[in-house]
């Protein structure tokens, strides 16, 4: 007999439109003797990567030839079941194929192009529906991952994500939210959380947070090594590219820290030092996010809850020395709102933009799953002086409101597969993601669930004014691209067309998955 739960998922599971102006906040220094404020940021009008695709937890990232890439989680297991019988919920399964959604953009994101993967030789169904990940090595080469509930699948592209190889189905085994990275031609590093399996070949590893390497474009992976010095690894990873140090954020009780693996060019993956970022943080969201910029200085932020050693908001510290020591942490949002889930994208030396969720209003515990009506609005700040100034070694950011009009309203389920057997709105997934286009401007993907479905789709938003993050290899002239608005809700919403061939399939797998994920823990190990 199926417990009870089970039977209420299959039963729901089988079955609002985004902002046109940013509100800027205007310069603001926010801290007392802070640095000088850039000058005041403003985002151009928010679009839809797709219109018949889900786009939960979307990941970008910018080549260096400056073309864009966009990926998002097919939505199987970001199902909303009191929203099936929209519309809209066809963007779940007229175009799904088991596998996460990539896309491309040669204008900035004025226009996208999918970029189908289920072709001979590139890929196969069924490798992978969720978290999605990409990563580029010094040879440009481009690297994406993507997981199911027995693997993590890898590919390789060597023409800018325009076609991909897939190189090993289960470069990884029974494992969860894998974060890659890329160094060196045909490097590839990346860390999970296995689940009675763990990651790379044989010896089959228990439960636990590992790191893995491959020195021929992920085809294979040494054997996991555990990575739990001076706490669990989570979150994203990053590489010098100048020396190949490895940095991973780990967190333990209340601390957080950055660990470096200096060694792992020589296959070395043990981590070689695990520094202090900030004692007494209480994360609201599953990870901080952190980047480098070319001289190798870190730059970090995070979210607080308000029931730790500081205020509840978004914080930002940055280090000078390979991440051996802190600066101070700056708070960087400028009321009592609650934020959360804060991604960093890093330019030239100092040059930093961070974006992050906000509500209506300072929501009770700041726990972004309250009930309610009230709406989610994408926030962002740059500044010119993250590392400090002559004045001050504290920033000064431009802050500014991105999207006008809620992308998302009322509760984010942040309990993992567990949302779907509760039928708890997690259509966003746990996280969106930002970088910087080839012109030093920042630029955010992330789920938008303004068209009434089941699912979220992959939206896009780009800053339009304010201080430029990046200015070596800026394309001088290049116009900010002429975005158009999304259209209003109704107008927006999708028709129902395309049943796909693996609606049945998909539900069936996002059931299976939820059951047997039930009652896992949960930091960074949000599976799916």
């Amino acid at each position: 007999m199926l417990p009870l739960k089970l039977v209420r998922v299959l039963v729901a599971g089988l079955l609002v439109a985004a902002p046109a102006a940013a509100v800027a906040r205007g310069p603001q220094s926010g801290n007392a003797a802070s640095c000088p404020v850039p000058a005041a940021l403003s985002f151009a009008s928010p679009t839809y990567v797709d219109r018949t695709r889900a786009g939960g937890e979307p990941l970008v990232a910018t080549h260096p030839s400056g073309r864009l890439f966009y990926s998002a989680h097919a939505g199987t297991t970001h199902f909303f079941a009191p929203a099936a019988a929209a519309a809209g919920s066809a963007a779940l399964a007229q175009n799904y194929t088991g596998q996460t959604y990539v896309w491309t953009s040669d204008d900035n994101g004025k226009t996208w192009t999918f970029r189908p993967r289920i072709l001979p030789g590139q890929g196969a169904p069924l490798s992978g529906f969720s978290d999605p990940e990409f990563a580029i090595d010094s040879a440009g080469q481009v690297f994406f991952s993507e997981i199911n509930l027995a693997n993590v699948a890898v590919s390789k592209s060597t023409d800018r994500a325009t076609t991909f190889s897939l190189q090993n189905l289960a470069g990884a085994v029974l494992t969860d939210r894998q974060w890659m990275e890329a160094d060196r031609k045909d490097e590839v590093y990346f860390v999970a959380n296995g689940f009675g399996g763990g990651t790379g070949s044989m010896p089959i590893r228990p439960s636990g947070h590992y790191i893995a390497k491959s020195t021929d474009g992920g085809k294979t992976f040494t054997p996991s090594v555990d990575d739990n010095e001076g706490g669990e690894g989570l979150g994203d990873i990053r590489v010098d590219k100048r020396n190949g140090t490895v940095y991973e954020a780990h967190y333990f009780g209340t601390n957080l820290s950055m660990a470096a693996f200096r060694h792992a060019r020589t296959g070395d993956l043990t981590a070689t030092d695990t520094n202090l970022i900030a004692s007494g943080v209480k994360l609201v969201g599953h990870w901080p996010a952190f980047d480098l910029d070319p001289a190798g200085n870190l730059y970090v932020t995070w979210d607080e809850s308000g029931t730790g050693a500081r205020p509840a908001g978004i914080w930002y510290s940055r280090s000078t020395d390979g991440g051996r020591t802190w600066a101070d942490p700056t708070r960087v949002d400028r009321d009592s709102r609650t934020d959360i889930w804060p991604w960093i994208a890093v330019g030239d030396a100092g040059q930093v933009g961070i974006m992050w969720l906000e509500a209506d209003h300072k929501l009770p515990g700041g726990d972004p799953e309250t009930v309610g009506t009230y709406g989610w609005r994408l926030v962002g700040a740059v500044t010119a002086n993250g590392l400090g100034c002559g004045m001050s070694a504290t920033p000064g950011f431009s802050v500014a409101t991105a999207t006008k009009d809620p992308m998302h309203v009322g509760a984010i389920c942040q309990g993992g597969t567990d949302c779907l057997l509760d039928v708890r709105d997690r259509r966003l997934g746990d996280y969106f993601s930002v970088d910087l286009d080839s012109t030093g401007h920042l630029y955010a993907g992330y789920a938008d669930t303004r068209v009434a479905a089941g699912v979220a789709l992959p939206a896009f938003v780009r800053q339009s004014e304010g201080s430029l993050l990046r200015v070596t290899g800026v394309r001088k002239g290049a116009p900010p691209s002429a975005d158009k608005p999304i259209g209003p809700a109704a107008e927006g919403r999708l028709a129902a067309t395309g049943s796909g061939p693996s609606l049945a399939l998909g539900a069936a797998l996002l059931v299976l998955l939820a059951f047997v994920m039930r009652g896992r823990p949960l930091r960074d190990s949000r599976l799916n």
